[in-house]
């Protein structure tokens, strides 16, 4: 696999690239990578660089299925990329159960140029207290608009995901505007770059530049790695603001909610 590919195949399925932590579980075969992390949400277990042979489609889901009852989870979140197999693969989903979770996915974003512009407003650091690490939990909390039992939840296993996070395969960036934290995101490390994701604003601060200032501190992070690469995806309105900082197209992925194992 050419250095392209191995990036572009890391771009469609970060999750069976990236380091695992402590709190984690990553099972991967030939036809899905599972990673189970801790927590109460469908995104805590996700499936990944799904490869269903035809006609198989129906018994490997029973099997993964199986595999989170063993583990006492009852949702998942499915990404499908454009390599995923077989191609009507989103549709045979949604016949056993499973629901989209938007019409339109994202789009896959790749960086492997400086950000062509570098916003100044706001300080951004990488998470390394515990009070920053309550502090990007609490601004995430209130960007995601988490139901209360989610964002509880959060909140009650941020000292266990703190000291799991202090493994070093992920960091926590926190965007601060005098001191006030507006802005939050994650960062995933692999040796193919940096994995960018749950980025979430508050709401009187967004449109206002935070989301690239997180950006461009995990550019720099990744370029201290000797990685310097960074891979997401966009939504309709990240995508947008994304591609003027440099980001590149280079495909789509379908998210795919399983509510039906019990």
């Amino acid at each position: 696999m050419s250095d392209t590919e191995g990036l572009l195949a890391f771009a469609e399925d970060p999750d069976a690239f990236v380091g695992v932590g402590p709190d984690e579980e990553r099972i991967a075969t030939d036809r899905a990578v599972v990673t189970f992390a801790s927590g109460e949400h469908f995104w805590s277990t996700k499936v990944g660089r799904v490869r269903f042979g035809a006609g198989a489609v129906d018994a490997a889901v029973n099997e993964i299925r199986s595999l989170m009852r063993s583990r006492a989870r009852n949702a998942a979140a499915w990404t499908i990329g454009p390599s995923a197999t077989p191609d009507d693969l989103v549709r045979e989903l949604t016949d056993l159960g499973m629901e989209q979770e938007s019409t339109n996915g994202s789009t896959i974003l790749v960086l492997t140029e400086e950000p062509s512009h570098r916003p100044t407003t706001f300080e951004v650091r990488l998470v390394a207290s515990f009070e920053d690490h309550l502090a990007a939990i609490r601004v995430g909390n209130e960007g995601f608009a988490f139901p209360a039992h989610d964002a509880d939840d959060e909140l009650r296993r941020a000292r266990d995901t703190y000291e799991a996070e202090r493994a070093g395969h992920t960091a926590r960036l926190l965007a601060l505007d005098r001191g006030r934290p507006v802005a939050t995101g994650r960062a995933w490390f692999a040796p193919e770059g940096v994995h960018l994701g749950g980025g979430a604003t508050i709401p009187s601060y967004r449109r206002r530049g935070a989301m690239g200032s997180l950006v461009v501190a995990a550019w720099d992070e990744a370029v201290r790695r000797r990685t310097p690469a960074l891979v997401t995806f966009g939504g309709d309105m990240s995508a947008s603001p994304l591609r003027r900082l440099g980001f590149r197209e280079v495909g789509r992925v379908q998210h795919v909610i399983d509510r039906s194992v019990g």
